[in-house]
């Protein structure tokens, strides 16, 4: 899947986090590999992925 920059200003902005212009063809392009990777495995384990539960946040700040 390919993440042009101007979608990823987007993400970045939906998510309010600040990345410097110079840096926008890098988080498109890794995030466009991210998501090719996901995609991958996705066509490889098809429906078995439905058949997990996927994995809780773990936030390593909260008390227990």
């Amino acid at each position: 899947m390919r993440i042009t920059p101007d979608q990823a200003r987007t993400l970045l902005a939906v998510q309010g986090l600040a990345i410097p212009e110079r840096d926008i063809e890098e988080v498109a392009l890794r995030l466009s590999t991210w998501l090719t990777a996901l995609e991958e495995i996705e066509a490889e384990l098809g429906e078995a992925m439905n058949a997990v539960d996927p994995a809780p946040p773990v936030y390593p700040r909260e008390e227990f």
